[in-house]
């Protein structure tokens, strides 16, 4: 669409100029065909650059300005799906993208509406449109407005807008246009590469998480659960020649425990492991001290004060696995002779903490993979649930593990 005051060819009564403007004419169109040829392959140079959307635009409307001489250059993007322009680059006259136009709703007002209505205004009488700021025009000195929707796949990404202080020819006008496919085209592709770099990342993210779990379920559940055979089997050595009946019913046990080792690993690489039933954490903590602790020499006691509540199974497996772990690391290394676990219901939170009489450790110097790996694990299991962990140890003077879980955690 091309609006009142450009015109095509020469109107009668205008004189043909003589040979030596005629050539300078022509010099000068020369001059400028090449310099708007320029500026394409510029544009498309700029829109292969790896940066940001922002940065390329901003140099896309600098060198519009540079070439074209107009007043000042603007782009304005609009993302799938919202129905607000964003000003994304501003050039020439006015340089911030912040202000009264940096946001601008589909449909209102002149950029707005080639939005809306993916229809070009283009006029060289910006002074009698009345669809733009007059004051602000004559104030400018500006005379000519073209603003194009930038269409790719049918689909407006957003508007390009350019105003000039002298009339702006039609080869001109179709140079901006032909720019504005670029810019849509490039808009468009790189915000398609944005989505697979996002994808990709995401899939990325997805794999190493989930190699992750399956570490810290192998080592919270099958490393735990052979530390514990191991135990036994060492406790039950020297009852094979002595008493070979209660041996028999030990290693039948410790079979029922390799058995369970054996489902829980399978389930753990799937990702269908839940430990616990229901909601009842202090049952299900019992069962897990008594499962770990059966076949070694180490006292233990699980004591609960306050008025218990029901936990939810997240809540639960997160804290069955994560006394699992405390204990298992007392029975590989503390040298502990008890070790006792307390669930302390408060007004507003739960505490579990699991402390030893053993050997102690300074945390910081804590280096040993098995044991740093399990800490990290704890940390891991807490923070999932908006929970959080804290080891306290000193040398000769045992551990404490302790978990404190909010009770709005699910």
């Amino acid at each position: 669409m091309i609006e009142a005051g450009i015109k095509l060819g020469h109107p009668a009564g205008i004189p043909v100029p003589d040979i030596a403007s005629y050539g300078n004419e022509v010099d000068k169109d020369a001059t400028r065909r090449d310099r708007e040829a320029t500026l394409r392959g510029e544009i498309n140079r700029l829109l292969a650059r790896p940066v940001s959307t922002r940065r390329t635009l901003q140099a896309c409307t600098d060198a519009i300005v540079n070439n074209l001489n107009v007043a000042f250059a603007r782009i304005w993007t609009l993302k799938r799906g919202q129905g607000t322009l964003k000003l994304q680059a501003s050039s020439g006259l006015y340089t911030s993208i912040d202000g009264e136009f940096s946001r601008i709703p589909v449909g209102h007002c002149k950029i707005g509406r080639i939005a809306e209505t993916r229809i070009p205004c283009l006029t060289n009488a910006a002074l009698c449109d009345p669809r733009l700021d007059q004051e602000w025009l004559s104030q400018e000195g500006l005379v000519a407005f073209a603003g194009y929707p930038l269409v790719a796949d049918n689909r407006v990404t957003g508007v390009i807008a350019v105003f000039a202080r002298h009339s702006i020819r039609p080869d001109t006008l179709e140079s901006i246009g032909s720019i504005a496919g670029i810019l849509a085209q490039g808009i468009e592709r790189q915000r398609s590469q944005r989505e697979l770099r996002t994808a990709i990342k995401a899939g990325y993210d997805a794999v190493a998480e989930e190699r992750t779990r399956i570490a810290r379920e192998m080592h919270d559940g099958l490393l735990q659960n052979v530390t514990g055979i191991a135990l036994q089997l060492r406790a039950v050595l020297p009852r094979v020649r002595a008493t070979p009946e209660e041996a028999a019913t030990v290693l039948e046990h410790i079979l029922e425990v390799t058995e369970r080792t054996s489902t829980e690993a399978r389930q753990a690489v799937v990702g269908m492991r839940h430990i616990t039933d229901g909601n009842d954490l202090v049952k299900a903590l019992q069962s897990a001290v008594e499962r770990i602790l059966d076949g070694s020499a180490l006292d233990f006691a699980v004591n609960v004060r306050g008025r218990t509540r029901p936990m939810s199974p997240r809540v639960c497996d997160a804290g069955t696995h994560i006394v699992q772990e405390a204990i298992t690391n007392v029975l590989r290394h503390a040298r502990a002779q008890t070790v006792q676990v307390a669930l302390d219901f408060g007004i507003r939170r739960l505490l579990i903490s699991v402390r030893d009489d053993g050997r102690g450790f300074v945390p910081e110097h804590a280096t040993t993979e098995s044991t740093h790996f399990g800490l990290l694990g704890m940390r891991e299991r807490a923070r999932e649930i908006g929970a959080g962990v804290r080891v306290r140890s000193a040398l000769e003077h045992g551990t404490t593990v302790s978990m404190l879980v909010p009770y709005t955690t699910r």
